[in-house]
Order: structure tokens, then sequence, then C-alpha cells
């Protein structure tokens, strides 16, 4: 036999299929780069998400070859400044000349070109609300420093995104304004792509353009598609109209198909689908026919699809498309989640005077309110020069303390979980075991989630701290080895004593969480007196204050059966509650870790 007419095997198969594939999307994101060089004013821009340094170089190359007449990148940081973005003062031009003198921003020196912005997903809210009212509007203005600019600023947007967590999204604002969202997971770096839209092509598409129309049916179908796929934006069916008309522009045609709406549907609607439309649905039913008579000849000699099976072929290919998507980006996530650790929650971002990531400068004092941003500073007191005072001493310029701009940076703040556990009796002492392992558990990965573990055990006639907030895991083990055991149960002084120490760290700009492991059968008052009835009015008023101060709170009730009474404390305190008659260290750890997630 042959072994050059063997049948492919399953491996040669499944090659075979993924090189399909990988040739396939890449070749939409290669079309979609022609097209937004045919049709830069129209369809403003496009959302790569996955893509490989090696492909975003690539593509950014031809899109700037494509587009001729010299076109340049711009780069946007993600961390760029409000002066940097739009523009502002030229503190060393207005130094030198007496007067204050405009700064060019980058919006504005990349008109005419093409905007790159790496790390979309990270991308500052006050920025993409800029860069989003600036691809509205073709044009930069800024009214600051004393300054009133106005400059055009028409440019394409070529945005990256590769998100490692799913709260890292896109700005929705910005998102909607560009026309394309393409995923690239998955796409190989290293295969050959050779150039099938060269400029010369869409040189001769641009001349051809104008002369393109669009059937009434196409336009129909598009909008029906829209609607169908839950998309309520207006600006998704133009921008799918405008991509229809390139394509078939860059085919030679003077007339939009239905192949070209489909290929403009996919492009377009793909990221923006809400709704996933299930095929087990009914089709509609037949158009009823015309009447005789009624019938135009000359739309008769060109027959075209009906709207209604038109729009189920454009949702069709949209649906297979955003699951090819949700498959390729969970195979990625799933390769690269081998190697890290699992993401756990830092905390909300918080503003500090120190540390993180400079998000700009606000006026204050240096000696008490931050480090001084001496080129704020300066900025700020530029164009007051020529109406104050000559500074004594021969000082080139007069600095006030008005003029004084302190640094502000953004970080996220660390959480601390804070154990506190009933230490109090046989019955906690043997729950014990399993609070030592779920903190041993949680401590093995702190570090690299941020978080720290406090520990408060509450026995006898108080609450001690036997462990400050601290990521030392010995530390931990050696606080543990020493945790005491046996007498009454303060419950009132374990809850008063976690609520005491939420308080010291929201002040640290921490974000503390909550976890109690107790029966909730408090016996001794918050005075360190014997009584039932007084202890637990006391622990019923501890619970209220802690849940006032609107922190994460997670109660493990470790009685031999789920208790009436710790399930009442956990309410007054706005706990989540898990009665736990067989608990272990591992399920402890995991209600905590996904505690922390939420």
């Amino acid at each position: 036999m042959n072994p050059a007419a063997a049948p492919p095997t399953d491996r040669q198969a499944s090659r075979e299929a993924f090189e399909r594939m990988d040739a396939a999307r890449w070749g939409q994101a290669d079309l979609a780069a022609a097209l937004l060089a045919l049709m830069p004013l129209r369809l403003k821009g496009a959302v790569f998400d996955g893509a490989a340094p090696e492909l975003a170089g690539l593509l950014q190359d031809r899109l700037t070859q494509r587009l001729g007449n010299g076109a340049l990148l711009h780069r946007m940081p993600v961390s760029i400044t409000d002066d940097r973005l739009i523009g502002g003062l030229d503190l060393a031009a207005t130094l030198a000349a007496g007067r204050p003198v405009a700064e060019t921003g980058l919006l504005a020196r990349a008109d005419g070109g093409v905007l790159i912005v790496p790390m979309a997903e990270r991308l500052p809210g006050r920025a993409a609300a800029q860069l989003a009212r600036v691809i509205d509007t073709g044009e930069v203005e800024t009214e600051r420093d004393g300054l009133s600019l106005r400059a055009p600023a028409n440019f394409v947007t070529l945005a990256f995104a590769d998100p490692d967590e799913p709260g890292e999204l896109l700005p929705a604002g910005l998102g909607d304004r560009l026309a394309f969202g393409l995923s690239l997971y998955g796409v190989s770096p290293a295969r050959p792509r050779p150039e099938t839209l060269s400029p010369a092509i869409v040189d001769a598409a641009r001349a051809k353009l104008r002369w393109v129309s669009v059937p009434d049916a196409i336009m129909d179908a598009l909008i029906d598609a829209a609607l169908r796929l839950g998309i309520r934006s207006l600006r998704a069916p133009a921008f799918c109209l405008a991509a229809a008309r390139g394509i078939a522009a860059l085919a030679g045609r003077d007339e939009v198909t239905d192949a070209d709406a489909s290929l403009a549907a996919e492009l377009v609607y793909t990221s923006r689908a809400n709704v996933l439309i299930d095929r087990s649905e009914p089709p509609a039913p037949p158009p009823e026919p015309p009447e005789p008579g009624d019938e135009n000849t000359d739309d008769a000699s060109r027959p075209q699809p009906e709207p209604d099976e038109l729009t189920e072929l454009l949702v069709e290919a949209v649906r297979v498309r955003v699951s090819l998507d949700m498959a390729a980006r969970a195979r990625t996530t799933r390769q690269r989640s081998r190697q890290e650790v699992p993401p756990g929650k830092s905390g909300d971002m918080v503003d500090s005077r120190r540390r993180g990531s400079r998000i700009g400068a606000r006026a204050g004092d240096p000696r008490r309110d931050g480090r001084l941003d001496l080129l704020s500073t300066l900025r700020t007191a530029a164009p007051w020069q020529r109406i104050r005072e000559a500074p004594a001493g021969g000082a080139v310029i007069s600095v006030r303390a008005s003029d004084f701009r302190v640094k502000r940076f953004r970080h996220r703040s660390e959480a601390v979980v804070i154990f506190v556990v009933d230490a109090s009796g046989s019955s906690a002492m043997n729950r014990l075991a399993d609070a030592k392992g779920a903190i041993e558990l949680l401590l093995s990965g702190c570090y690299s989630r941020r978080e720290s573990v406090a520990l408060i055990a509450f026995r006898k006639e108080g609450a001690d701290l036997l462990l400050p907030p601290t990521r030392s895991l010995t530390r931990v083990k050696r606080s543990l080895s020493r945790l005491p055991g046996g007498g009454g149960t303060p419950l009132a002084a374990g809850i008063a004593a976690a609520a005491q120490l939420v308080r010291i760290e929201r002040r640290k700009r921490k974000a503390p969480h909550v976890v109690f492991l107790s029966d909730g059968q408090g016996n001794i008052a918050l005075d360190g007196s014997p009584g039932r009835e007084r202890a637990a009015e006391d622990a019923r008023d501890m619970a209220r204050r802690l849940k006032s101060l609107q922190e994460p709170v997670l109660f493990f009730d470790i009685s031999k059966r789920p208790s009436a009474q710790a399930e009442m404390i956990s309410t007054e305190m706005g706990a989540i509650y898990r009665p736990l008659p067989v608990a272990d260290a591992a399920r402890v750890s995991r209600d905590v870790r996904s505690l922390l997630l939420e």
C-alpha cells in the first residue's frame, strides 16, 4: 500500500483544521486593517484581543503602508497625564518667552496617523473618556493652565488588549466607538503572513467606493440582525454597513452582496453581541406571495435573498464566530494558568500620597500633603510671572504657596483576612486545628495575592489579638502553636475586637475581611460578667456595630448541628452564614477564597 495514499490520522486532521482556523482569523484581522485604511474617518479603529507582539507589529505596518501619505504611528502609554494627552502649557518655552506658550498633546499630534493603545484594558476611565470624545468630534479642545486650545485630531485607533482577569475589560464607551473587535487568541505569530490586500488594491477600492450601492434588503437585514443579537448601539449598524461597502469595493464590485454583509457582521457584531441565538428556535413564517400584477419586472430579473433569510444568515455567522472566539480564549487561558498562581482579590483602587501608579498632581503643601511635583508647580506659576513682582535674589521665576502641587498616586489596597476564633471550651478546641490549617493554606500564596492574615482569639473574659496582620509564615505557625483554649465564651468581646481591628486597617487604606469561627453561644458579657442573657444582648449590639462598617464578613457555625443562635448573630452582623457540622481546613480555606473573589 502506498503510504502517500493512507488516510490522514486524527492528529493530522486536527492540525489541518487548526491551520485553516488560524488563516481565517488572521485573514479577518488583515481585512479589518485594509478597511480602516480605506475608510479611516468612517470606521475609526479596531480592538484586537490576545494579539502576540509580532502580529500587532505586522498589523501596524500594513495599516500605515495602506494609508499612505507618510502616516505615522503614535503610542499612547496607559499612565499618560492630561497635559501629555490633550496638551497644556509648555514650561520651557513659557519661561523663555515670558508668556504662556501652548504645548501640543499626543492626540493632536496623531492627526492623520495611527494611534496605538497598548494594554487598553488597563486604560484609566478619564483617559478613555477623553479619547472617546476626540474620536467623536475629530478635534481636541483644551482649556487649562490659562490656555484655550483647539486642534484637529482625526486618526485611526488600534487598541490591543490582553486581559488576565475577568474584571479587566476595555472601557465600553471606547470600544463602542471603534468599528471592529476581533480576537486573535490562538493565532500563531510564527506562520508566514502573505499580503493579499496590497496598497494598490486599497487605492483602487478608494476610487471605486463612492459608486458602491447597498440593496434595501441588506440594509434591513443588518439592522434586524443587530436587534436579534441584543445590540442597542446605533453605531454598530452604521459601522457594519460601511464595512460591507468597503468589502465590496476591495473585491471590485459595484453592489454589496449577502456574502459581503455576512463578513461585515462577523467583523463588527461579534464583539458586541449580547445574546446568543439558540439554533432550536423555530424559523419565521415565510412571507406571503405578492399579488399578480404587483411584481416589478426589473427587480425580478435580479433575484435577492429574502430579508428574513439574510438576517438568519448574518445571525448564524456571528453566533459561530462568537463560539469559536470563546473556545480559543478558553484554550489560551488554560495554557497560561498552568504556571500561574490563582488570582486573588487585592482590594479596591485607593489614592495614596507616597506609592502606587502616578495619576497626576493636585494642589497641596509638600510638608504635609505628599511629595512635591516640581514640574506641575512651575507650570502653575509660569502664566502669572508677568503680573508678579520680580523675585528677590535674582531668581528666574516667582513661586507662591498657592502654586505648590503634590504628586497623586493610586494603588490597590492590600486585603487583610481577620480570623476571629472561638477558643473557649472543648467543642471549640476541636475546631482549632481547622482554623490553623485554613490560615496556613491561605498564607501559602498570600504574598503573590498581596494579602495578610490576622488572628484574634476570644476565651475566658475577653479577646486577644494573637497575631497582627502579617504575611510571615514563621510568625503564623509560632502564634498558632501557642493558641490557648478553654474557659467561657466572650462572643461580644470577640466581635468588638474584630470591629476595632477593621477600623485600624481601614485607616491604613487596606481592605479588611472578617472570618468568624464560633458556635454563637456567648455566656460572658462585654464587661466580663457571666450571664447568657446579658452576653447575647451585648453580642447583638456589637454585631450591629460591625455591620455598620460595611466590610465583608463570613461566619462559620462550628456547632455540632446548625445553631439558630449562630445564624441570628451572623444576620445581625451582615455576614455570610456557613454551617459546618463537619469542618475541615480545606473547606474553610475554599469558602474564604470565594469571599475574597466576590
